[in-house]
């Protein structure tokens, strides 16, 4: 089944190329054509741009399936600026009385992750599907295709666990540790109020 699979996509890449060397002949062979193609590639290259300057801010998105999941998309590059981002939603997040869905599997209720989002390319069936499949979809651990968070472990951002605090009781204590590119960055504690 898998080599007829592989023998579809091939075939697939294989026509697309063709096509593509035929229209790249029939645009060569005209000036006026030329000129059409050379505008409409620089209105591409310049929407892009523009989108990519202007309007990938940075967000959160919360899993609709696990409460203490949160996805970043577009994080800020400043690492002050991103962590001061994820602490101003771990308060939010604490004060939220009414938390909907369920917690990630093998966790506590006092822990919250955050992931950068990442999506993967839609027709590839041998790769992994990204984290943006946890917003909908809870983990899947067996069977043919696994989805499971510690598989990215390269997106993780930051974990962050609730602790009671010890001098005030009128206060919210935790533990933030924070990660960049999956690797441990560092600690952090934090502490504000009910």
């Amino acid at each position: 089944m898998e080599i007829t699979i592989v023998l579809i996509a091939l075939l697939v890449i294989a026509l697309f190329g063709l096509l593509f060397f035929k229209l790249l002949n029939w645009i060569i062979a005209r000036n006026k054509r030329k000129l059409v193609a050379l505008a409409m590639l620089s209105v591409v290259v310049l929407s892009v741009t523009i989108n990519h300057l202007f309007f990938k801010n940075m967000h959160f998105i919360q899993s609709k399936v696990y409460h203490n999941l949160y996805l970043i998309r577009y994080p800020e590059k400043d690492q002050g600026i991103l962590q001061a981002a994820i602490q101003e939603k771990i308060k939010e997040h604490i004060q939220t009385k009414d938390k909907i869905g369920e917690r990630l599997t093998y966790t506590g209720d006092d822990v919250i992750y955050f992931y950068e989002y990442s999506k993967h390319f839609v027709f590839n069936i041998f790769q992994d599907a990204g984290t943006y499949y946890f917003i909908e979809n809870e983990e899947d651990i067996g069977g043919f295709i696994s989805e499971e968070l510690g598989m990215y472990t390269q997106y993780r951002i930051a974990e962050f666990y609730k602790e009671p605090c010890a001098t005030d009781s009128k206060l919210h204590c935790g533990e933030i540790n924070y990660f960049y590119e999956g690797e441990f960055l560092k600690e952090e504690k934090l502490v504000f109020k009910k």
